[in-house]
């Protein structure tokens, strides 16, 4: 093996290349399991001697992940905070010191910092930093979105190896819940510590896929966008995935977007895949249907409408949720409308073959399957009223990836047929498969199909 030349181990390394589990599992029901995979194979072939690490390395990190950091760093800083601090002035840091003579100066004219009127007031937030001793002793932090200390070693592995350009995508999770969206202190520390996020991520590596997964109160400050709803408890949805591609050949002017420091602006993204996981458990609570889950996808894609021109924006979108509301899939649609640089459209709205909720009655819980199904079809209605309104160009794609069952491929056959027969020519090219075909158009509709859909 030793005599054999690079170019050979590079081929023999090729063959243990395995589907990366970021891709493998984007579309099964969202966990924190997204980016973890049994089958170490590569890993294993870099153990075994320095040569096949070498040679193993840009593929091994092709597909990289970086877990935030869990510890809460951030102190709230009122009255009764600074009186203990005056206490203890010998032993603060020269940071803590600087705080209290700050926030000292705003409480002069108050007689003791135990007066009813500092009781519900908070000051500002404070970010604890390194020997901060006193404020670490807080029992009241809170957490932000933050890199973990690890990145900083991670990005000199990367320089010391070479391997910026060889890191194609690059997954950014955490399972812990943001717990101040309602806390309008929290707005503008929360807006640093996410643009802080992606100004380390893209200063560092270029990749051309990003995924994030978080909880959807985590993934809406992640993303820079409200959640726009109160219904969120009913859905228990513990995790959402958005992923976000950019082309290899991308070349934009300064003016085609805003290139802010939200995420959906740091590259000319062409792709938006989601999946918000399942709406099984609000099927249980009273008038379901006027439940609404959380609505960053929504207003992610409005802004885009709003902020993007067509040449920067995305040509491709995905959707996954294992039996969404068809009331939820609307605004969706809607907001889909109004990006005319759309090339290719895919759903999927049923569990996958590797989700046995149907067949567990603890998941189902109190749905009923009738009432289940029924919400598929009015979604794929309203998908359907999507395609007929919206101007595809010859070659777009609709992909259905219900299809894997012939009864659910039936039913959506039968919407794409119905389409058809109003004159829109859309030709199947596989299961659950279609191509917009304008040479398919019929002059005048058939009247047996006008007004279905």
């Amino acid at each position: 093996m030793d005599s054999l030349p690079n170019e050979l181990l590079i081929q023999i390394a090729s063959h243990l290349e395995l589907p990366p589990p970021s891709v493998v599992k984007f579309a099964q029901e969202p966990s924190s399991d997204l980016t973890r995979s049994e089958e170490l194979h590569l890993k294993a072939l870099s153990q075994v001697s320095w040569r096949w690490r070498k040679v193993v390395l840009p593929v091994l990190f092709k597909y990289s992940r970086i877990t935030l950091d869990d510890a809460p760093q951030w102190v709230p800083i009122d009255a009764r905070l600074i009186e203990t601090m005056q206490s203890q002035l010998s032993q603060l840091s020269g940071h803590e010191l600087q705080i209290y003579q700050k926030m000292r100066n705003k409480f002069k004219s108050t007689p003791s910092a135990f007066d009813e009127v500092f009781d519900d007031l908070q000051i500002n937030l404070c970010r604890i930093q390194p020997g901060d001793d006193f404020l670490s002793s807080s029992t009241h932090i809170l957490w932000f979105p933050h890199l973990p200390d690890s990145f900083v070693d991670f990005t000199h592995f990367v320089n010391k190896y070479d391997l910026k350009h060889h890191i194609k995508s690059l997954a950014v999770s955490t399972p812990r819940e943001y717990e101040l969206r309602h806390v309008s202190q929290a707005d503008s520390p929360l807006i640093r510590a996410v643009a802080e996020i992606w100004s380390n991520v893209f200063a560092h590596f270029e990749p051309s896929r990003v995924i994030v997964a978080a909880p959807p109160t985590t993934l809406a400050g992640l993303l820079d966008t409200p959640m726009m709803g109160s219904d969120a408890w009913a859905f228990e949805m513990k995790m959402h995935y958005v992923e976000l591609v950019q082309p290899g050949n991308a070349n934009h002017s300064d003016s085609c977007r805003p290139w802010d420091t939200a995420l959906i602006h740091r590259r000319p993204w062409s792709h938006v895949g989601y999946n918000e996981g399942s709406s099984i458990t609000a099927y249980s609570t009273y008038e379901y249907h006027l439940k609404q889950s959380p609505k960053m996808l929504y207003l992610l894609i409005l802004r885009l409408s709003k902020e993007v021109q067509p040449c920067c924006n995305i040509q491709s979108f995905s959707f996954v949720g294992v039996f969404p509301f068809s009331t939820n899939i609307t605004p969706i649609t809607k907001a889909l409308f109004k990006i005319r640089s759309l090339r290719r459209i895919q759903f999927q709205l049923a569990p996958g073959p590797e989700n046995n909720l149907l067949s567990t009655p603890k998941k189902l819980g109190r749905a009923q399957p009738g009432d289940l199904w029924l919400e598929w079809n009015d979604s794929y209605k309203v998908i359907a009223e999507f395609i007929d309104a919206f101007d595809f160009e010859d070659g777009a794609e609709f992909i259905s990836t219900d299809c894997n069952e012939a009864a659910r491929e039936s039913e959506v056959e039968h919407y794409m047929q119905l389409l058809q027969g109003r004159g829109i020519g859309w030709k199947q090219t596989g299961t659950g498969a279609w191509l917009r075909d304008h040479s398919l158009d019929k002059a005048t509709v058939d009247a047996t199909y006008a007004g279905v859909v």
